[in-house]
C-alpha cells in the first residue's frame, strides 16, 4: 500500500510533469491516491481482526489447560482412586480374596477348615440301560429333601428303564428346583459291563437329598429292587473357614461376612493358619495430588501469558487481556484450593491440612513432609474431602461432590458446546466474519475509486499532451518569422 508521503510526491511529480510538458504514470498516481484515501479504515479493520483472531486462538488455549486441570482433579475425584489396599496372603493356593469399595486396611487369621461340596450317589448297575424293571407298569420314585415333610413323588412313565429313570429326573421340576441332575455312566466289572446312574445335588448341606423307588409301584421282588442310591460318592457339605478365631459356615466357596468388605474365595483346605495382610498403597494417591499441584500451576501460568499485553509469546501472549471470564475461571478455580471441601472429613477439611497452599507469588506449593503425616493418620478423611468417599458421580447431579468432584463439574460445565467459552469463541467468530465482510466493502470500494482516477487522469494527460503540442507548433511559427526578420 503507498504512504501518504509517497501520494503526495507522486502528485508533485505530475504538477511539475504538466508545466514541463512530460508524460505522466497516470497508473500508478490512481493507485497511490485510491490506496491513500481507504487506507486508515483498512488499517483500522485490519487490526481488529488480528485481535480477534488472536482472542479466538486465546479462548481456544484456555480450553485446553482447563481440560489438563480437569484431568489431573479426575483422578482425585472417585474414592476408587484413592490408595487400592495391596494384599497379602501367606497361603494363596489355598484361597484368594477380592475386596470391596468397603474393605479397610488391617491383619486377619485365616483358617480353611473345609470346602462346600455336592452330594454325589451312585446307583446299583444294570448290565442294560433301556430294559424295562418294572414289568411294564409305571414307577413312582420318592424324592426327599431337607426341610419337607413328604417326599416329591416322580412318575416314570413304562417302560421304566435306567434310560427312562435318568429323563425323567432331568425333566422334573422338583428336581430341577433343588439343582439335582442324573446321568448315565459306564462301568466294567470282572470282564462285565454295566451301566449305573450318578446323580449330583446342589452345593452345601442343605442341598442333600435322598431318592428311592416308591415300594407301592413296583411290581417285582421287593427284596430285589434296585437301589438308586447304593454308593455315596460324596456327602453335601458346607464350607467352613476360621477367621480370626470365629468360624463361618457356608454353603457356598464363597465366603462373605467373615471381613467386612472382602469376600474369601476358597480353593483348598489350609495346612496351618494362614496370614492375610492389607496394607494401603499411599504412594499413588500422593503421585495424584502432586500433578494435580504442578497441573494448577501449569494453568495459572498459561492464564498469566493470556493476559498479559507484555508476554512475548507470538499469537497468544495477551490475547485475552482484560477479560472478565478469565478473571472468572482462576477465581474459581483458586477458591476450590483454599476453601473447605463440600464433603469434609472428621479431622481433615480441606486441601490446606495436607500441605496444599500458595507462596506469595500466587504459585501452589506442597508440603510433602506434611501430605505424608495425614496420608498415614487421615486416609479416609482425606478420600473424602477430595471426592465425597463416592464412585461414578453424574457430571449433572447437584449433590455435593468434594474438592475433586466438584472441580470436575465446573470445568465440564465450562467445556460444554453451551458453555462460556464455547459462547465466547462463537461471539468472537462473528465479529471475525463482521470485519472480513468489511474489508471486502473497502477493497470494491478501491476498485471503484481506482477506475475513477484513472479515468480523470487520463483525460488530464490527453489535455495536456494537446496543450504541448500546441505550444511547439507556436514556438515554431515564431521562430521561423524571427528568422525572416533577421535576413
Amino acid at each position: 500500500m503507498a504512504t501518504t508521503s509517497s501520494t503526495s510526491s507522486a502528485s508533485t511529480n505530475a504538477i511539475q510533469a504538466l508545466g514541463a510538458g512530460s508524460g505522466i504514470d497516470v497508473k500508478s498516481l490512481a493507485q497511490s491516491l485510491a490506496e491513500s484515501e481507504v487506507a486508515p479504515q483498512k488499517d483500522r479493520i485490519s487490526s481488529s481482526i488480528t485481535k480477534t483472531e488472536a482472542r479466538i486462538s486465546g479462548y481456544g488455549a484456555l480450553s485446553y489447560t482447563l481440560s489438563q486441570l480437569k484431568a489431573a482433579f479426575e483422578k482425585l475425584n472417585d474414592a476408587s482412586d484413592f490408595g487400592s489396599l495391596v494384599t497379602k496372603n501367606t497361603q494363596a493356593s489355598a484361597f484368594s480374596a477380592t475386596l470391596g469399595s468397603s474393605a479397610v486396611a488391617g491383619t486377619h487369621q485365616v483358617n480353611v477348615l473345609q470346602m462346600s461340596a455336592a452330594q454325589r450317589s451312585l446307583s446299583a448297575g444294570f448290565t442294560n440301560s433301556s430294559a424295562d424293571i418294572n414289568n411294564g407298569q409305571d414307577l413312582k420314585l420318592q424324592l426327599s429333601l431337607p426341610g419337607s415333610v413328604t417326599p416329591t413323588e416322580i412318575t416314570v412313565a413304562q417302560p421304566a428303564s435306567l434310560d427312562k429313570i435318568i429323563q425323567t429326573i432331568n425333566g422334573h421340576s422338583s428336581a430341577q428346583s433343588a439343582g439335582i441332575s442324573a446321568e448315565l455312566v459306564r462301568y466294567n466289572s470282572r470282564g462285565i459291563n454295566y451301566f449305573a446312574m450318578e446323580l449330583k445335588g446342589g452345593v452345601g448341606e442343605n442341598k442333600a437329598f435322598v431318592l428311592g423307588i416308591d415300594p407301592t409301584s413296583y411290581h417285582g421282588d421287593l427284596n430285589a429292587a434296585p437301589l438308586l442310591q447304593d454308593k455315596f460318592l460324596q456327602e453335601a457339605a458346607n464350607a467352613k473357614v476360621q477367621v480370626n478365631g470365629q468360624l463361618f459356615s457356608q454353603s457356598s466357596n464363597s465366603i462373605t461376612g467373615a471381613i467386612p468388605g472382602v469376600t474369601l474365595e476358597l480353593a483348598a483346605v489350609t495346612s496351618s493358619p494362614a496370614q492375610l495382610n492389607f496394607s494401603r498403597d499411599t504412594q499413588s494417591t500422593k503421585d495424584n495430588i502432586k500433578s494435580l499441584v504442578q497441573a494448577y500451576n501449569d494453568f495459572d501460568q498459561s492464564l498469566k501469558i493470556l493476559e498479559d499485553r507484555k508476554s512475548e509469546v507470538e499469537t497468544l501472549g495477551g490475547s485475552l487481556a482484560g477479560d472478565s471470564l478469565v478473571r472468572s475461571i482462576r477465581s474459581q478455580m483458586r477458591n476450590l484450593m483454599v476453601s473447605d471441601s463440600s464433603t469434609p472429613g472428621t479431622r481433615l477439611t480441606a486441601a490446606r491440612d495436607i500441605g496444599i497452599s500458595f507462596d506469595r507469588n500466587g504459585r501452589l506449593t506442597l508440603d510433602e513432609s506434611k501430605l505424608n503425616t495425614a496420608l498415614a493418620g487421615n486416609f479416609e478423611d482425606i478420600s473424602k474431602f477430595f471426592s465425597a468417599g463416592t464412585n461414578n458421580k453424574s457430571l449433572f447431579s447437584n449433590q455435593a461432590a468434594g474438592i475433586a468432584g466438584d472441580a470436575v463439574v465446573k470445568i465440564d460445565k465450562m467445556l460444554r458446546s453451551t458453555g462460556q467459552l464455547a459462547q465466547q469463541t462463537e461471539s468472537a467468530n462473528k465479529d471475525l466474519a463482521k470485519y472480513k465482510s468489511r474489508l471486502k466493502d473497502l477493497d470494491a470500494r478501491l476498485e471503484k475509486l481506482l477506475e475513477r482516477y484513472t479515468n480523470q487522469f487520463s483525460l488530464m494527460e490527453s489535455v495536456v499532451g494537446n496543450s504541448n503540442s500546441l505550444r511547439s507548433s507556436l514556438t515554431s511559427t515564431f521562430e521561423g518569422m524571427m528568422a525572416a526578420y533577421t535576413r
